[in-house]
């Protein structure tokens, strides 16, 4: 009688966790349209601190942060590890700087583009040898960035 109960717990956890495996696939089918919008609505916080003065520019890198902050969790989640590479990139030169000037803006706007190859060309996994490059190239680029702050 104890394996019986046993075994039905086995088949009902078995059940449950293919139940949340194909809930995740059919979420993943959706993430590109997520993403992009969460691109789109950093791009729209990128176009005001271009247009804010340089001290309200703060303001607008913390709201890109908080938006690609969710773009690094879901990336790997979703079968886009290069997404979370360059949400964590954006991230940390988003995060640490304590003011924005025109280059540190155009190096957000590059990681915004990157962002958006990505999604548009459906670049799953890490990208190979050029997502490695891009990834490698923006993250030199934002250490150079954070150093001079």
């Amino acid at each position: 009688m104890g394996d019986e109960k046993s075994n039905d717990r086995a088949s009902e956890m078995a059940r449950m966790l293919a139940r949340a495996e194909a809930a995740v696939a059919d979420l993943a089918k959706s993430y590109t349209g997520w993403a992009t919008a969460d691109v789109d609505k950093c791009a729209e916080f990128l176009a005001a601190a271009r247009a804010a003065a340089p001290e309200a520019r703060v303001a607008c890198a913390r709201d890109i942060h908080a938006v690609a902050h969710n773009i690094k969790g879901q990336g790997t989640s979703f079968g886009y590890p290069l997404m979370t590479r360059l949400g964590q990139s954006l991230c940390h030169l988003t995060r640490r700087k304590p003011g924005f000037d025109d280059g540190d803006l155009d190096l957000i706007g590059a990681h915004l583009d990157a962002m958006r190859l990505v999604l548009t060309k459906e670049i799953r996994g890490d990208g190979g040898e050029l997502g490695n490059k891009l990834g490698q190239r923006l993250e030199e680029k934002v250490r150079a960035a954070v150093e001079e702050a």
